[in-house]
């Protein structure tokens, strides 16, 4: 390892390990949501409450973060950019 103090070998050894713990992370996420959906569909749970329910979630979830993380980064909303907004959601 060098000349590294044994702080910055750990944040390296973290920094090479990072991707491959959120895959996992992630996959245990995904066990978890379909152990949830079976149990769920199993006990009667129609379909679309379940779409709705996880959807509902995952906005609750989500959307702190993007007002937290991109609120200095995205522009102001003007009545040209709402506009365009509401234009290309149409087009879709």
């Amino acid at each position: 390892m060098g000349g590294q103090t044994p702080y910055a070998a750990l944040r390296n050894m973290l920094n090479k390990v990072k991707p491959y713990l959120s895959m996992v992370s992630l996959q245990f996420g995904y066990a978890r949501m379909f152990i949830i959906s079976m149990v769920s569909l199993k006990h009667g749970m129609s379909n679309f409450i379940l779409a709705t329910y996880r959807h509902l979630a995952a906005t609750i979830i989500i959307a702190p973060f993007a007002f937290l993380l991109e609120r200095k980064i995205r522009p102001k909303m003007t009545l040209p950019i709402f506009l365009m907004i509401v234009i290309l959601g149409f087009l879709e």
